[in-house]
Parts: C-alpha cells; sequence; structure tokens
C-alpha cells in the first residue's frame, strides 16, 4: 500500500491525473493480479519493445512467488518486429500462445531487481547472457542506452529527438513519429515525447527552445555537434539516479555501462 500511494502520487503528477483516480486504477490492477488464480487460463501480450518487456519482468517479478498458478499462465509470441495491432487478423489467429515456464518467472523476477537497482551493472551483466525471455536482452540494452553517454552526457533518447529537430522537424507530433520510424525497441508514447521536449528545453543551459515549435539552442547545436557536454538534469532510469553528479554512464565503444 506505501508503494502503491508514492507510485500513484508519481504518476498523477506526471500526467496532471486526478490522484484518487490514478490511486483507484493501480489499486484494480494489482487487485487483479492477485485474483489471477480465478482463471483458467491467462494470456500474457507483451510485444518486443523495451515498454512491453519492462511491464513483462514487473509482472513476473510479481508472479513468481505466488502459488496455484501453474500451468494457468501462458506468453503469447511476439515476432520482435512488429506490434500486435500491426499482424492481419489471419496472423493473429494463427498464434499460440506457450505454457510461461518456471525459467521465464524466474528470469523476470531476476530482471526487475536488477532493473529497479540503484546500480546497473547487474543489468548490464544480464542483458549479455541468453534468456529464458526472447526478446529481453534487447530491451535491457536499449534501456541502459538511456544512461547519459560517455562521449557527450546525453541519452540515446535525448539525442534522436535532437536529430529529429535538427533535421526540420519542430512540432512535437512529427518527432513523435520520427522516433517511432528511427527505434523499434524503444516504442515512445506522445506523452514520453512531451517529457522529453520538456526536460531539454528548461533551464538555463537549454537544448532546445520551448515549444510549440521546437528548435535546437546554440547550446544544442554544439553538445549535438559533441563540441560541448550535456549535463543531465535529476531524473530517474529505472532505479538509476540520474543528475549532473550521476556516476553511471553508457560506453558507446565498449557497448556497456561505466562508472
Amino acid at each position: 500500500m506505501a508503494y502503491l500511494g508514492i507510485r500513484a502520487r508519481f504518476v498523477a503528477l506526471h500526467y496532471r491525473a486526478p490522484l484518487q483516480q490514478v490511486r483507484l486504477r493501480l489499486g484494480a490492477e494489482y487487485a487483479a493480479l492477485n485474483g489471477l488464480d480465478r482463471h483458467e487460463r491467462v494470456l500474457l501480450w507483451f510485444e518486443h519493445d523495451l515498454w512491453d518487456q519492462a511491464a513483462l519482468i514487473r509482472v513476473l517479478g510479481l508472479l513468481a512467488e505466488r502459488r496455484g498458478l501453474e500451468g494457468r499462465l501462458f506468453l503469447m509470441p511476439a515476432d520482435g518486429v512488429r506490434p500486435f495491432a500491426l499482424l492481419s487478423d489471419a496472423e493473429l489467429a494463427a498464434l499460440e500462445p506457450a505454457p510461461l515456464t518456471r525459467a521465464q518467472l524466474e528470469a523476470g523476477a531476476l530482471a526487475w531487481e536488477a532493473f529497479a537497482a540503484e546500480d546497473p551493472r547487474a543489468l548490464d551483466a544480464l542483458w549479455r547472457v541468453p534468456s529464458a525471455l526472447p526478446h529481453l536482452a534487447q530491451a535491457l540494452r536499449r534501456h541502459l542506452q538511456d544512461l547519459p553517454w560517455t562521449t557527450d552526457g546525453l541519452a540515446l533518447t535525448e539525442r534522436l529527438v535532437l536529430q529529429a529537430a535538427s533535421a526540420g522537424l519542430h512540432e512535437a507530433d512529427t518527432i513523435f513519429r520520427a522516433l517511432l520510424q528511427a527505434d523499434p525497441v524503444f516504442q515512445v508514447t506522445d506523452l514520453m515525447v512531451l517529457d522529453y521536449l520538456a526536460r531539454l528545453s528548461e533551464g538555463p543551459r537549454r537544448l532546445l527552445h520551448p515549444g510549440p515549435h521546437w528548435r535546437l539552442t546554440d547550446r544544442g547545436v554544439a553538445v549535438l555537434a559533441g563540441a560541448e557536454r550535456h549535463v543531465p538534469t535529476p531524473r530517474f532510469q529505472g532505479g538509476v539516479a540520474i543528475g549532473p553528479a550521476t556516476p553511471w554512464h553508457w560506453d558507446p565503444e565498449a557497448e556497456q555501462v561505466a562508472g
């Protein structure tokens, strides 16, 4: 209950939603998870992208120690390229749900523990080894690429946003569509893009001029060109606290976390 309260306040503030409404929705979601043993068969529809894989390991982490769910949980096979919504009716009808194995439950629980940790090195080690969850490794790697880079201090998604604006895409919706096309592993939402735009346009060291027409500042041009270094604003990347003094970075040459 304490966690739900904290989570509800974050969601309500982040998405400007009524706190009580958010509390009720979160409570209903967790109640549904607690009541899964009432169902004979539960199908888990999670795609290959980071958003879905993060949600999947959260769910598996919550269910890993539950009893009474043996033989009831099934994972729908994502093809690793297209979201389910883009499959034809015939392709959807042909999908065969696979029984969720104990190894997959444990892999999800282990991944969630590392995902929520303050130190990202366990997660960095995890994506490099074979997993019972077929799309997890690339999603975890993509998550770690949104740590500040050793080269310029930008996270990968921040760089993609700046590149879109630099290419002449100055509206939030066109930047959103550009990010969807550029990155199939991290399928951002429109609200996420607005968050990134707000973050990059705040403060005296902003990289973007505030919207509705998002354009690079002189500093943004310099950072994108590698002539200056971005100083990250406070945020969390999973359980990792990011800020001006963060010790954790992504090294693109070594393809690993540096700290």
